[in-house]
């Protein structure tokens, strides 16, 4: 679905418009080939370039042909399944409009809008509306990495109370292969960025460069907080082991002492069952005295372990 946007001034809201004009910003969204091959046309864009937005594993990356500029891009998005899928945009700096290229819903014409509002920027500044749309997929996978932390810091929570399963743990390895997946795309898309800063072909104004500078520092931050996600989740699992050899250990020792002190009385219960003759066995005092007897030697030998801390 094409559509079609204006915002003559920094102050006043994105709205829509029925056809295109110059200066105006394009935004293709789930693009049909159809759809991609009359936005080419009308914009006489690299058709090579732009084709290769609907290969899914495309990566990020800079392109510059016939004075327009193109931008790939990966926001991300998560699933039902708690997967986080990446899917190709492209943005595109033409003479005369601006285009955006999604192939999923990751990053809606919305999203951007909201972000070029902040940034105060109009849809003729073109150079502005790529920064707004760079910042609104990096703050994308911001809020994923917080969503992520927050569900790590609750399984920490339930680490203290023994309440982790492995129900948890095996959504760990999801957590893992997301941390991944956003570890690539962001350093990807620094790489592109760092390009972009380096304004071989004019695009962007002194102030423009600070500002991409700013989102750099930006995805620098994330990545470290990917990483030091990951050593937290190592960590966890690490503890989690700890403390079940642990509750292991202790829960062998306690069946041990148990062991050996109900082997004890069958010494000598065993003992006076023999059909054999035994000291002071037609006594009536015999049977409490053997309970009583026993009873001492189970005290005393959980008293000298105890003593020697065996458990």
């Amino acid at each position: 679905m094409i559509e079609y946007y204006k915002k003559h001034s920094s102050r006043e809201p994105f709205h829509q418009v029925e056809r295109p004009t110059d200066d105006a910003w394009v935004h293709l969204g789930a693009p049909s080939a159809e759809e991609l091959q009359n936005l080419i046309t009308a914009y006489d864009l690299d058709e090579a370039i732009v084709h290769d937005v609907l290969d899914k594993n495309e990566l990020s990356r800079s392109e510059f042909s016939k004075g327009v500029q193109y931008v790939f891009m990966r926001p991300a998005m998560r699933t039902r399944s708690g997967e986080v899928k990446t899917r190709p945009f492209l943005a595109i700096l033409h003479p005369k409009v601006y285009i955006t290229i999604a192939t999923s819903t990751a990053v809606t014409a919305n999203d951007i809008a909201v972000t070029g509002d902040k940034f105060k920027v109009a849809t003729a500044k073109r150079s502005g509306m790529l920064l707004a749309s760079i910042s609104t997929i990096v703050g994308g996978y911001e809020q994923l990495l917080q969503n992520t932390d927050e569900y790590i810091g609750s399984i920490r929570k339930k680490l203290r109370s023994h309440e982790v399963g492995n129900r948890d743990f095996v959504h760990f390895v999801t957590i893992e292969d997301n941390l991944n997946e956003y570890q690539t795309c962001l350093r990807d898309t620094l790489a592109v960025i760092e390009r972009l800063r380096d304004n071989t072909h004019g695009l962007f104004t002194p102030r423009e460069v600070e500002t991409i500078e700013d989102v750099i520092l930006y995805v620098r931050q994330l990545l470290s907080a990917v990483s030091s996600l990951m050593q937290t989740i190592n960590s966890i699992r690490n503890a989690y082991s700890t403390i079940a050899n642990n509750t292991l250990n202790q829960r062998m020792k306690l069946l041990t002492a148990l062991t050996v002190l109900i082997a004890l009385p069958n010494v000598f219960y065993g003992m006076y069952g023999m059909n054999v003759p035994l000291p002071f066995q037609q006594e009536a005092w015999m049977y409490p005295a053997i309970v009583v007897f026993t009873f001492l030697v189970i005290l005393l030998v959980y008293s000298v372990a105890k003593r020697f801390k065996v458990f």
